[in-house]
């Protein structure tokens, strides 16, 4: 069957680097229909005006479309299955997602453009679906389906979760057709787990995923990071589970693979204060890992139960504390907005912000999402109406509209720019890391920018270059290096060192494109042609690319689709 799996966003997300990307899930569900044999076609719309989209379904008269919905896309997602159905009727207009799981009754009810909702975990799910339309099979029979069938709405058999998650394709080894799509930006963001250990009151995680938590494998995790690296050329990656670190016994696995197999992979992760020690830290920090993000929320007791966290701001502390001894960057999630809030709970915010020193943070305010308690008990004591997100538009629905929301988001923001001043590693710091971990890259980096930072070019470069004596085969001390040098006016030391990058990792793209910039910066024009066409070959979409390919005079177009 020939199908297109596409995405757009919310128009004031098409520019965020964020949630313009096409989610996971999608790259998943096409190799699982690949592998069947079915011809499909991934699409980012995000970026797409709508007359292009409606060309776009003219061209390609895909038999079904897969529309992934979350709740601050769900017009886009409703808008582009009505084009669909346009464009040509006969087509099958199939929801899946957070949004569509939880609303799905709401979804069939009021757009008869959307034939059916893949409910929760898609891939078995969907490919059984394509293959019950393309037997000419009852969807209402297909397990995981809500569809609309003989003048009503039917929900069909629930479905068990995927035992065994090593079992799925890996969607980097034949991605297939893409649209807008950008793969290496993509491909950066890697998922090892599916579930949350937690039930806080405002996620929809645990109802989406089932109750618990499934892994793969340390070996599964470490085979597609070193895939990623000698396909793709990337060497950075941010684990996007919602606990990474739920299970200790396999992130030390996973964390002793990578050493042992020497894959020099910088990496971030998220994680939870009570899911986290400090042996778990630094072996993680070993692995590559430079940054942890956790879900901290508030600093007030009474907030963090109300959001049903199950933590106390001693938590944080001790895991903060453990972060910063290892020596890992800190960024936390806060929430305000929270029901019964003030301004006692947001100075005990503050002040935790205050004694924990993240490096980084966000803070949002409280919004409601379907299949969360927090909009289950809203509806149930009539505070919003049942089909809220139905009748208002917007990408989502703020918990309190009062003019302290805004005041206290604004007050923790100041707190924490405050706070990643005071948050930066001292030289006492660092010599304390290397105690504790050893010589690790992380720390070596970590410190290079610093003293940058505080103007001490030697000094970094210094490091930098022990860095490629220490270890000659890490592509990140030759990366910090060259940039260093670039940046100093050393455009031949820097050269050396990318072309030393390019030849650890042979289809790392920025190496090339830097190379490049170089090159033109010298006044070779044809070295830098023979470094653009290189980077068009790795990317033939890549703006960077193209645009200095246009001033080097190589004969290809400034920009195209990517693909």
């Amino acid at each position: 069957m020939k199908i297109l799996l596409a995405y757009k966003c919310h128009p004031e997300g098409a520019r965020d680097p964020f949630t313009s990307l096409l989610p996971v899930g999608l790259l998943s569900l096409s190799a699982v229909l690949r592998d069947a044999g079915h011809s499909v076609t991934l699409a980012n719309l995000s970026r797409l005006p709508w007359p292009q989209v409606r060309v776009l379904l003219h061209r390609l008269s895909p038999e079904l479309v897969g529309i992934s919905q979350f709740t601050h896309n769900r017009s886009e997602s409703i808008r582009l299955a009505r084009l669909a159905k346009e464009v040509d009727p006969s087509c099958c207009v199939v929801l899946g997602g957070p949004h569509a799981t939880h609303s799905w009754r709401e979804q069939l009810e009021r757009h008869r453009e959307v034939d059916a909702i893949v409910l929760g975990e898609g891939e078995q799910t969907l490919l059984e679906l394509v293959e019950a339309r393309t037997d000419g099979g009852a969807l209402s029979q297909v397990a995981g389906v809500a569809c609309r069938e003989g003048g009503g709405i039917l929900l069909g058999p629930s479905r068990a979760a995927v035992a065994d998650l090593d079992q799925l394709p890996l969607p980097a080894h034949d991605p297939g057709a893409t649209i807008g799509v950008d793969l290496r930006r993509q491909l950066e963001f890697v998922i090892t787990s599916r579930g949350c250990p937690a039930s806080c009151l405002f996620c929809s995680s645990p109802l989406f995923w089932g109750r618990g938590v499934r892994f793969r494998s340390p070996a599964s995790v470490v085979d597609e990071l070193r895939f990623l690296k000698e396909r793709y050329g990337l060497i950075y990656f941010s684990f996007r589970d919602d606990t990474f670190t739920a299970n200790r016994a396999r992130v030390l696995e996973i964390c002793r693979l990578i050493e042992e197999q020497r894959l020099h992979i910088l990496w971030n992760c998220q994680s939870r204060v009570n899911a986290v020690d400090q042996e778990m830290l630094v072996a993680m920090k070993r692995a590559g890992c430079e940054c942890v993000q956790f879900g901290v929320e508030s600093g007030s007791p009474e907030m963090l139960k109300a959001l049903g966290k199950k933590i106390l701001p001693a938590d944080v502390e001790r895991a903060a504390a453990a972060v910063r001894k290892a020596g890992i960057n800190l960024s936390v999630y806060l929430i305000t907005g929270i029901p019964g809030e003030d301004d006692e709970d947001l100075q005990q915010t503050v002040r935790l912000i205050d004694r924990i020193r993240p490096q980084d943070g966000q803070v949002s305010p409280l919004v409601y999402y379907p299949g969360t308690e927090l909009l289950h008990g809203a509806v149930r004591r009539h505070e919003v109406p049942a089909d809220l997100f139905e009748e208002k538009e917007g990408e989502g629905f703020l918990v309190r509209r009062d003019p302290f929301v805004e005041r206290s988001r604004q007050s923790i923001l100041k707190a924490l720019q405050k706070a990643g001043k005071k948050g930066r590693f001292s030289r006492a710091d660092f010599v304390a890391q290397r105690e504790l971990v050893g010589y690790c890259f992380v720390t070596e980096l970590l410190q290079a920018e610093t003293l940058e930072q505080e103007g001490d070019w030697e000094g970094a470069v210094r490091l930098c270059k022990g860095m490629t004596r220490q270890e000659p085969d890490n592509p990140w001390g030759w990366l910090q290096l060259a940039g260093l040098q670039e940046r100093g006016g050393d455009l031949e030391g820097a050269a050396r060192s990318y072309r030393k990058l390019a030849q650890l990792v042979p289809n790392h793209l920025p190496a090339f494109v830097a190379l490049g910039e170089l090159a033109l910066a010298q006044g070779d024009r044809a070295a830098a042609a023979r470094h653009y066409q290189r980077a068009l070959e790795l990317d033939p979409a890549d703006e960077a690319a193209l645009d200095g390919a246009a001033q080097a005079g190589v004969g290809r177009g400034k920009r195209s689709t990517k693909r």
